[in-house]
């Protein structure tokens, strides 16, 4: 499957293992690099997951925070529902490996991408307000690769039946996503979330 082409000029920060590639990601921005931006790990001791939770962040899957400028209008209205486009956006970078993968792919409000009743992966989303305005979006994936897990998760080589992206691979889905929901975000005020 070829990858399509990333468009924003990403500096990646790759790291074999962190406790989290979120504070790495705010350990960078306070010391003056520039987004875009992506904190990328093999493995994570610390995983944070939605209201503080821990994920497992074994190698074999996708630990990514990342955060991009942002120069355009969002209400706040918008900026709650960004947790639910990411998930949208990860799952439309991830449908020419699952289009035809049973169960389907499914979106557990807010933040989850679920396959039947268990979790493949999960987003954040948050937004860097000044005077009022945006200035910066940052976004972490957890995203289950090839890796020993237990339920209610759920890998994609084991939804696959034994198929999963490379690492690499899985690393251009998740900035893909970042990228696709930058796209689409001129038509946030006049197309509904799903």
């Amino acid at each position: 499957m070829q990858p399509v082409p990333l468009l924003l000029p990403w500096r990646l920060h790759y790291v074999p293992l962190c406790a989290s590639t979120e504070r790495d990601l705010s350990r960078c921005l306070q010391q003056g690099t520039e987004p875009p931006l992506a904190v990328v790990a093999r493995r994570q001791r610390y995983g944070v997951g939605q209201h503080g939770r821990q994920w497992q962040s074994p190698a074999g899957g996708l630990w990514l925070s990342a955060a991009i400028p942002w120069q355009r209008p969002l209400s706040p209205a918008a900026a709650e529902q960004l947790p639910r486009r990411m998930a949208a956006a990860l799952a439309a970078e991830l449908a020419p490996w699952t289009a035809e993968a049973s169960p389907p792919l499914t979106i557990k409000s807010p933040n989850d991408l679920m396959v039947g009743q268990r979790k493949l992966a999960g987003v954040l989303s948050s937004v860097t307000w000044r005077g009022g305005q945006p200035r910066l979006l940052r976004f972490g994936i957890g995203l289950n690769g090839r890796h020993p897990i237990a339920p209610p998760g759920i890998t994609l080589e084991q939804w696959l039946n034994g198929r999963c992206p490379r690492f690499d691979q899985l690393l251009l889905i998740g900035l893909g996503a970042i990228e696709r929901l930058a796209r689409e975000a001129g038509n946030w005020d006049t197309e509904p979330c799903l």
